[in-house]
């Protein structure tokens, strides 16, 4: 048994002819291109970083708690009466207040 398949000579895609590469311009070539200098000057304000002035806003915005606060709490601790809630830790997580 002989079995043959007949050829098809359709391409799957048309053929396109390649584009032709373009060059620049004479005034481009030269180098005639706009330019950007950017410099830094220091002054006495670059002392104060991002950071710092992050930092400094985010400690005054803090409510500090006074020391007799701090002492109150780590006699709870030790006596084992401290019973944080946790329903309040929960919502301060999720900066719910």
């Amino acid at each position: 048994m002989n079995i043959t398949f007949p050829t098809i000579n359709t391409p799957y895609r048309p053929t396109v002819p390649a584009q032709t590469k373009r060059t620049p311009s004479a005034s481009k070539t030269r180098g005639d291109y706009d330019t950007v200098n950017i410099t830094r000057t220091r002054t006495a304000d670059d002392e104060e970083t991002f950071a710092r002035v992050l930092a400094r806003k985010a400690a005054a915005q803090l409510n500090t708690a006074g020391q007799d606060r701090v002492q109150e709490l780590k006699a709870m601790v030790a006596d084992g009466t401290y019973t944080p809630d946790p329903q309040r830790i929960a919502g301060r997580m999720l900066g719910l207040g």
